[in-house]
């Protein structure tokens, strides 16, 4: 059984399109939803969740009493995922990871589902073995984005942009280079794309107002020892893998900044450097959906990003340096929480103190907690 997880403070439209999809290619029967409700959201979406319950369907709406009820066993854990916060889904995840949901599907609530792509059949690619060519980008980074037609009116046409959360360090022309040769590893992340209004950041979208379109013909395995950013748009996850996929908590206040916007981002490299650990792969490519971008001011956005900004290119050494081979992603994890620990209290300069330092220290308890919580749920 496939498990979707999205949160949403909207009232739910994306749903109907899935049904849609699913009824098409006669798989309603094999994906469960959990659509993770918040303070907000409205009860149109939980009607429009519990209309297809009532079909017959394993789609869940889970209310605030419903998230308090599954957490009260998880005391510490519920302290840590604030409400009004898209970290609600790290809830749904549980959930799916408890019912043994394999693999576990997260999705934004403005992504929809293309006639083109079998969204399950090509997520089930996760778990098996996939013989493809590799990205290998440069310099142990490649450009997901160059996977897609990028267009960039204000820039006069087709130009190059970058994932948000691809460290600006690291961005250069030849991080789109791909191997000639194929390779075949397990799948563990299978990262799939989106058309329309492309993942970058707010800084890109401000100067080129980037519209992408499908480009695809053949999906990659990201190359051993080269990342790449995974959002929670269009993502799915080995159930093994979920004990090191805690998706981090954002909102630290830093010299009249917020880190905001880059808890997917963190949570996507985390998993990849636990999977490299184990010997397993990432897979970027298909299905594609339709990234139809809620309403978002811009600035608001990069004044939530620029920190993440600065971190990231902070983090490089961290992000680019291998965990020890293991053979379980929880004890994978536990080590990069150690590092992550080590490494926030050795970081100086801009945005550096004891605030951000304090922060990784969190998000280094929090995954080893995530961590506790798999065990218990299994």
């Amino acid at each position: 059984m496939f498990g979707i997880v999205v949160t949403t403070i909207y009232d739910g439209a994306f749903i109907d399109a899935y049904y849609e999809h699913f009824q098409q290619r006669g798989r309603l029967e094999e994906a469960r939803f959990y659509v993770v409700g918040d303070l907000t959201t409205p009860e149109g979406c939980a009607e429009r969740v519990r209309a297809y319950a009532k079909r017959g369907l394993p789609w869940l709406f889970l209310t605030p009493d419903d998230q308090r009820a599954f957490l009260a066993d998880f005391p510490e854990l519920a302290a840590e995922i604030p409400w009004r916060s898209d970290n609600r889904r790290n809830i749904g995840f549980l959930m799916a990871y408890r019912d043994g949901c394999d693999p576990i599907i997260s999705i934004d609530d403005d992504n929809y589902p293309k006639n083109d792509w079998d969204f399950l059949g090509e997520h089930a690619v996760v778990g098996r073995e996939a013989t493809l060519r590799a990205a290998v980008g440069h310099n142990g980074w490649f450009n997901i984005c160059s996977m897609m037609t990028v267009e960039c009116p204000p820039l006069g046409g087709g130009k190059t942009v970058y994932p948000r959360g691809f460290p600006y360090l690291r961005r250069t022309l030849e991080c789109s280079a791909v191997a000639d040769e194929t390779e075949t590893g397990r799948v563990a992340v299978n990262a799939g794309l989106w058309s329309g209004d492309p993942d970058v950041d707010a800084a890109t979208r401000i100067v080129t107002r980037c519209a992408a379109s499908e480009a695809l013909t053949e999906s990659y395995l990201l190359g051993r020892g080269v990342r790449s950013p995974i959002n929670t748009q269009n993502t799915a996850i080995l159930r093994a893998a979920l004990p090191a996929y805690y998706y981090v908590k954002m909102g630290v206040s830093l010299a009249g900044l917020k880190l905001d916007r880059f808890g997917d981002i963190f949570s996507g490299y985390f998993v990849q450097k636990c999977a490299e650990a184990i010997g397993h792969r990432v897979r970027l490519g298909s299905p594609v959906v339709e990234h139809r971008r809620t309403p978002h001011n811009l600035y608001v956005d990069l004044w939530n990003e620029l920190a993440g900004m600065v971190v990231l290119d902070d983090m490089l050494p961290l992000l680019e340096t291998p965990l020890s081979p293991t053979n379980d992603y929880g004890a994978a994890a536990l080590e990069l929480a150690d590092r992550i620990e080590a490494w926030a209290g050795e970081q100086k300069g801009f945005l550096w103190g004891e605030a951000l330092q304090d922060y990784f220290r969190n998000v280094a308890a929090n995954m080893r907690l995530w961590v506790a919580v798999c065990r218990r749920l299994d």
